[in-house]
């Protein structure tokens, strides 16, 4: 379809303004040119972004392939390191190229339909209704698609903000692929555009170059040629404020991506130096318990025995011959015990309190939905109760203690008896509880061992929930050290009441010997008939004041 027939009179009408037409064509030309200068430098970031989103995607994937503890800082260095920043500025530029290409494309649009309103209102007419119609005919089916997409693409883009503003331990991975995946390709729709769009600008150049180059008086014979450009520089603008708006999307995206999973992978990487930093302690923790059940076995030797010279039935021989060491012997290994168990506490109060400084630091994505309180275990639910029928036990045996210190020499020396030979008993108990703490500072172990091996989505939370588990198996330690430095404490109570009585009764018997005579003729008979003499000195024990 061709212009009006009148054109050629509408030359000559008055309102015609030849002058203002080609003024503003020569505007329009040369914001034409400054968008091919601006496109071809946009095009050339946006290959840059694209290339660089792609790298930071795939080394995000490849960290996570192989996830453990030591790939934590490796990803919060990719997301606060030169890469990120130069794709954030990338992004920047070309959001600002955006910018500036609609400012362009509005120039030029201006400026042609200024032209178009110095015009006859015939031709002006027809140019509107026409102007749109001929270029879109024009575009491929690619650009058209770019066109039309647009707001599909704006909305994916949010859908992965959104996903990242919400950004959980269980959805980092996924989450930040998804954003690195949709910033490289959104950022090559974008690239595309702006290849549209200088393509569009070098038609336009064309265009303009070509009206300028006729006399004044011909440039109405271009009107047709000035519809396409009026087209052409209308779909600039559309193509420049949808990618503006990508581009919006795409900085946001990656401002929050970048800043979040920095900020996840941080803390992550300071969790796992801290349970690194904290695994020496928990050893250390491991080898006093063991030292101490070492220990256990001196105590058990020097106390072993020890009932049967309490017997009133038992032989002189067997108390002159009493080493009273061992009384000395036992409460020092007892002693020993004791300092190797606050050590072992104090090992592992000072791994946990500094572990559950470092969960509480954790931000919120990390933490929220995690619970940060730990089922006891089998084995922990019996040692509380056995801790618990213990604690009756001590309560009846420093009782018993308090009674020796009032009681006649009889009732003190059967309550000592008594007391004595449940010794074993108290020491197997002792030994127990030692091998508890023992497994405690193993599990601790674990605990770390397993914060710093393999990674995955089905293990995160797991292991995450590690720190709380060393922190509680801590505070269950300490019970049990507590509880075995009670009775460390009574036997310690009994046996230093007993070196006191049999030293006493000792010395009593010695000096009742000597001063009657009877020590030597004892002695020699005690060789011939030794259970005769028992029998007689069990009666004479009695005399002896406890």
């Amino acid at each position: 379809m061709g212009i009006c027939t009148c054109a050629t009179d509408c030359i000559t009408q008055p309102q015609l303004k030849l002058e203002t037409i080609t003024q503003n064509i020569q505007t329009c030309h040369d914001a034409a040119k400054q968008t091919i200068t601006l496109c071809t430098s946009t095009i050339s970031t946006g290959d840059k972004l694209v290339t660089t989103g792609e790298s930071i995607k795939e080394s995000l994937i490849g960290a996570v392939t192989d996830l453990d503890a030591e790939s934590f800082a490796v990803i919060a260095d990719l997301m606060d390191g030169d890469m990120a920043r130069e794709a954030k500025e990338l992004a920047a530029s070309m959001r600002t190229h955006s910018n500036k290409c609609m400012e362009l494309s509005m120039s030029m649009v201006k400026s042609l339909e200024d032209s178009v309103d110095a015009l006859p209102d015939a031709i002006e007419s027809y140019i509107e209704n026409k102007a749109q119609q001929s270029i879109t005919d024009e575009l491929s089916t690619e650009e058209r698609g770019l066109a039309t997409n647009i707001d599909e693409d704006v909305k994916e883009l949010s859908t992965c903000i959104d996903a990242i503003e919400n950004l959980k331990l269980m959805t980092a991975i996924q989450s930040g692929s998804n954003a690195f995946t949709a910033i490289a390709s959104k950022s090559e729709i974008c690239r595309k555009i702006f290849g549209i769009i200088r393509k569009f600008a070098n038609s336009i150049t064309t265009i303009t170059e070509a009206i300028l180059a006729l006399d004044v008086s011909a440039v109405i014979s271009k009107v047709k040629d000035m519809l396409k450009a009026i087209g052409l520089c209308r779909y600039i603008k559309q193509f420049a404020e949808g990618c503006k708006g990508l581009m919006e999307k795409i900085v946001s995206l990656f401002e929050g991506t970048a800043g979040k999973l920095s900020l996840l992978w941080k803390a992550l990487s300071s969790a796992k130096d801290r349970m690194a930093e904290s695994l020496m302690d928990v050893i250390e923790a491991q080898s006093s318990c063991e030292r101490a059940g070492e220990k256990m076995n001196k105590l058990r030797s020097s106390t072993d025995g020890m009932e049967r010279q309490l017997n009133p039935e038992s032989s002189l021989t067997l108390l002159k011959s009493f080493n009273h060491n061992r009384f000395g012997d036992s409460i020092n290994a007892a002693r020993e015990i004791d300092d190797e168990m606050m050590g072992a506490k104090s090992k592992m109060e000072q791994a946990a309190n500094a572990i559950q400084q470092e969960y509480n630091s954790l931000p919120p994505m990390i933490t929220d939905g995690i619970s940060d309180t730990v089922d006891d275990d089998d084995d922990v639910d019996l040692a509380k109760t056995r801790i618990a029928s213990m604690e009756s036990e001590l309560n009846d045996m420093e009782e018993s203690i308090d009674t020796i210190k009032s009681a006649d020499s009889l009732q003190a020396g059967k309550v000592l008896y008594d007391e004595v030979s449940n010794l074993p008993q108290k020491i197997d108990a002792c030994q127990d509880m030692i091998e508890i703490c023992r497994n405690c500072a193993s599990k601790g172990k674990l605990s770390i061992d397993s914060f710093l091996g393999k990674w995955s989505l089905e293990t995160a939370v797991s292991q995450i929930q590690q720190m709380c588990r060393l922190v509680s198996t801590s505070v269950f330690m300490k019970e049990v050290v507590v509880h075995i430095q009670r009775i460390l404490r009574v036997m310690s109570r009994l046996l230093d009441e007993l070196s006191k009585r049999v030293k006493s009764v000792a010395n009593q018997a010695h000096q009742f010997l000597n001063e009657s005579g009877v020590e030597s003729r004892v002695e020699s008979m005690i060789d011939s008939a030794g259970d005769a003499v028992a029998d007689k000195l069990g009666s004479m024990i009695g005399k002896f004041n406890f």
